[in-house]
């Protein structure tokens, strides 16, 4: 997809009948059938917004992928335990109101609790080739994550700490256990296209 063409489907993403500040609902708040308190005809669900936050990062959006990791983690503070469930309903954020589980949702959820991995995910920009035995990574950590180790990643048979962390508005990073010649910085959305036209040809 052309990056003029994922703008528009970022901005409408964004959009304030889609984005309710605690994520991006199932359906427009402006369409007739919209109910926020319904499966899904307007609730929010965390593992469809790592999904989204994932494709943002992928052509480019950092700063809304991050948005998005951001309101989905507060929105998890909201929960025992601070355990996303597998959906949740949400008038548009203000500073008096909160969001709601959904009635019968699960939660434990495993592709609720999955999310957080891809939040993760596309804030660090992390494209694995465990053929070739690399991680790239594209990383750019909000202000409000200014620094995040990640433990124990396994590449193939390589296993990495890394710690990611800002300094002058960049995003630096330091393996500081594994093989530093595994991690490769990238620009994710060129590197996506090159792997694609390398598998493509085999």
């Amino acid at each position: 997809m052309p990056r003029e063409r994922a703008k528009k489907v970022v901005d409408r993403l964004m959009a304030p009948d889609m984005w309710t500040g605690w994520g991006i609902r199932t359906l427009s708040a402006d369409h007739r059938a919209f109910n926020p308190y319904n499966y899904q005809t307007g609730s929010v669900w965390p593992h469809d917004n790592a999904i989204i936050a994932m494709g943002f990062k992928f052509y480019g959006f950092s700063a809304e992928a991050a948005r998005v990791a951001h309101d989905v983690s507060v929105a998890a503070s909201h929960f025992l335990l601070n355990q996303l469930p597998e959906l949740y309903t949400a008038a548009e954020r203000t500073e008096t109101n909160f969001p709601v589980q959904y009635l019968g949702a699960n939660v434990p959820q495993a592709w609720a609790a999955g999310s957080v991995f891809m939040l993760t995910q596309a804030l660090l920009g992390f494209l694995p080739d465990a053929p070739r035995d690399k991680l790239y990574v594209d990383p750019s950590l909000p202000a409000w994550l200014p620094d995040l180790t990640v433990h124990d990643l396994r590449i193939g048979k390589h296993k990495l700490d890394i710690r990611f962390w800002t300094k002058g508005g960049q995003t630096e990073f330091e393996v500081i256990k594994g093989d530093p010649a595994v991690v490769e910085r990238c620009d994710i959305t060129s590197k996506l296209t090159q792997l694609k036209v390398a598998s493509d040809s085999i």
